[in-house]
């Protein structure tokens, strides 16, 4: 082996690892992306990422609810619901997902929507 061989497999491990290295940081962090998950009876309604809060209105037959997505969770924010207890159940938060009596549910069952919160390194 020459000089210039070895210059050139030194090159190729160079850009090997430097791919490896990037694609393994991209990876991560669609793994690591948390989202919101709304569901309408069954079906899956939206999904939001919580790197990209707003605030979703569901509005069907007369039913209403509007959910808060923030950068940190998400909690019902307005419904027309007859008990309202699902804007007492609270925020859900990456911080409070294990602690919280539902978990990372929120749920308005006379509406039948459905919030779940997913922490995106725990898919």
């Amino acid at each position: 082996m020459n000089r210039r061989d070895l210059q050139l497999i030194f090159l190729i491990l160079l850009i090997s690892f430097a791919v490896f290295t990037f694609t393994r940081i991209m990876s991560n962090n669609i793994e690591d992306e948390s989202y919101v998950i709304i569901y309408v009876g069954t079906e899956e309604y939206q999904r939001i990422s919580l790197s990209n809060p707003q605030i979703v209105t569901i509005d069907r037959n007369g039913k209403y609810n509007e959910v808060k997505v923030t950068s940190n969770g998400a909690v019902m924010h307005a419904s027309n619901c007859e008990n309202e207890d699902c804007l007492h159940q609270g925020e859900v938060t990456l911080e409070n997902i294990h602690t919280r009596p539902l978990g990372p549910w929120i749920m308005c069952l006379p509406n039948q929507v459905t919030i779940e919160l997913v922490k995106g390194d725990e898919e």
